[in-house]
């Protein structure tokens, strides 16, 4: 049964995946003959229509890719007895199940990034280098992707390693939900200050009218003047952009300098105040509190497969915690984006549009949409997307859909990016 639900939950996952990214190719080349008459009233003059299209088609190749890798990896470690045989290394090398557990739990995640790891480079020195966006040389990409897969091998080596603890105690389930709430808080609070600073050179904002207009627009929000920063976004590539981290007292607003160097004042100011929105409006713990939810199912389907039994066994892996672990969470990384996926992404969508709203109040429309005009000009965004590709991946609405809500002030029906 295990066996039998595993196979059909990860065929299912890639066809509708794959379904959906051939559709998304076929909107691309009906694009390519035209623009759509209702986007054309909103693209600035001179706008490289066709290119953008073209850049469009070459990340949702890459995006293919990796997509397939990562559906084709799940089946060989599973399949091929992979997961099976770095268990096995694990048990022989650690008698505990805390020590196999972070082992085994490294060495997957290790396994899933390297494979990933040919269709970063292309994106980045093929496909972004072609159109112009990166600055990033050989030696800082490799530094900054092999720092992300030691972080994230670590976290994985950690969760594993502590869910292999918790499984076979008392209550253990119950620990493990109250752990991962506790996991996810210490996690948006740290990141501003831990995580941040390993990839980026982050200095306050120079003296200037800008400075001085958000200062302004801080009073106005109640925003702590202190939690603004500049991060050097130029040594990687010409995208611009801003985002909102942290919680508590670890908030923080971030621009690129990329953005705050090149964008006028008030539209560098609009897009400052549409992260404060994200502030003001609780996203950061709406954002948690979903995570949570999301991943209190993964822990609630543990508890029921370890009620049941079986479920090592039916992989050829040995009954022992923390092979049940590790098996767990490669066995929802297969089932749960089925039903996640879309309803994350809707829900981000949502926040967006409220962010928007939020800045209207202290910048105006005006210079909001002049901004995401600017954005989506300088990074060939204005292409939108087919409507069900952009319903299950879309984390952001389209530009034409922000801007035709700021002018007329209602949202529109969210259909994505």
């Amino acid at each position: 049964m295990w066996s039998l639900f595993f196979w059909l939950s990860l065929s299912s996952g890639a066809l509708i995946e794959t379904t959906l990214v051939l559709g998304q190719w076929g909107w691309l080349n009906k694009l390519d003959r035209a623009v759509p008459p209702a986007l054309a009233p909103l693209l600035p003059e001179g706008y490289g229509w066709w290119r953008g299209v073209s850049y469009a088609r070459e990340l949702l190749r890459v995006f293919l890719g990796s997509l397939l890798t990562r559906y084709a990896g799940l089946a060989v470690i599973v399949g091929a007895g992979g997961l099976a045989g770095m268990s096995r290394l694990a048990e022989k090398a650690f008698s505990g199940p805390i020590e196999a557990g972070f082992a085994l739990g490294a060495m997957t995640v290790a396994v899933m990034s390297l494979l990933d790891l040919p269709w970063g480079l292309y994106g980045t020195f093929c496909v972004e280098t072609r159109f112009g966006f990166n600055r990033s040389s050989v030696g800082l990409y490799l530094r900054d992707t092999l720092l992300k897969i030691s972080l994230s091998v670590a976290l994985a080596g950690f969760m594993a390693a502590a869910a292999a603890f918790l499984v076979s105690r008392p209550c253990g389930f119950a620990w493990a939900l109250a752990g991962v709430a506790v996991f996810d808080v210490a996690v948006a609070f740290f990141f501003p200050s831990l995580v941040l600073p390993l990839f980026y050179r982050l200095r306050p904002l120079p003296d200037g009218p800008l400075k001085t207009r958000i200062e302004s627009l801080f009073e106005r929000t109640g925003f702590p003047a202190s939690a603004l920063l500049v991060a050097d976004e130029s040594r990687r590539s010409t995208h611009r952009n801003a985002f909102f981290a942290g919680f508590g007292r670890s908030r923080r607003v971030v621009l690129f300098d990329t953005l705050s160097e090149n964008f006028p004042d008030d539209e560098a100011a609009a897009v400052v105040a549409h992260e404060i929105g994200h502030w003001k409006e609780n996203h950061v713990p709406v954002g948690i509190g979903l995570l949570f939810a999301a991943q209190s199912t993964l822990v609630l389907f543990a508890a029921f497969a370890w009620q049941e039994g079986g479920l090592t066994e039916a992989f050829g892996l040995p009954p022992r915690a923390e092979a049940f672990v590790v098996m767990i969470a490669v066995y929802w990384s297969a089932i749960a984006g089925l039903f996640l996926q879309p309803l994350l992404s809707a829900s981000s969508r949502r926040r967006e549009f409220e962010a928007d709203r939020y800045a209207t109040a202290f910048e105006g429309p005006e210079a909001l949409i002049r901004a995401l005009a600017r954005l989506a000009t300088d990074s060939l965004a204005w292409t939108p997307s087919e409507p069900r590709f952009s319903a299950w991946y879309a984390t952001h609405p389209s530009t034409a859909e922000r801007i035709l809500a700021l002018k007329s002030r209602e949202r529109p029906p969210i259909s994505g990016k």
